[in-house]
């Protein structure tokens, strides 16, 4: 990824970028985790309160749910940008799969309640 088009965030072709571990570790890990959150959150906060099928949301979660586990591969394949210890690295990767499990077991619960 070229120095011009990194500072473009949340474009298609960063998201390729991000998914495919080729930004550094930092980026993928908190820009995945935490930036995207700024778009699916919102969208989350309007599906529990909106009076819609119950299988939408669990749906919506189901696809964060996938999104996470690739999400977890790119940690996993990214390219640390300065010196990142293990021990930082496995955290990554085990926060990310937890923000994976936590989106499963919301679209498991909300489909048998």
């Amino acid at each position: 990824m070229t120095d011009d088009s990194k500072h473009k965030i949340f474009t298609p072709p960063w998201f390729s970028a991000l998914l495919k571990g080729q930004l550094t570790t930092g980026e993928t890990f908190w820009a995945g985790n935490y930036g995207t959150a700024l778009f699916h959150q919102p969208i989350v906060a309007l599906l529990v309160v909106l009076p819609i099928p119950r299988l939408i949301p669990a749906v919506f979660w189901a696809v964060l749910t996938l999104y996470q586990l690739v999400l977890t591969a790119a940690v996993i394949r990214s390219k640390p940008g300065v010196p990142t210890p293990l021990g930082w690295r496995i955290a990554g990767i085990v926060i990310t799969l937890a923000h994976g499990a936590l989106f499963a077991s919301l679209a498991r619960s909300i489909l048998s309640a």
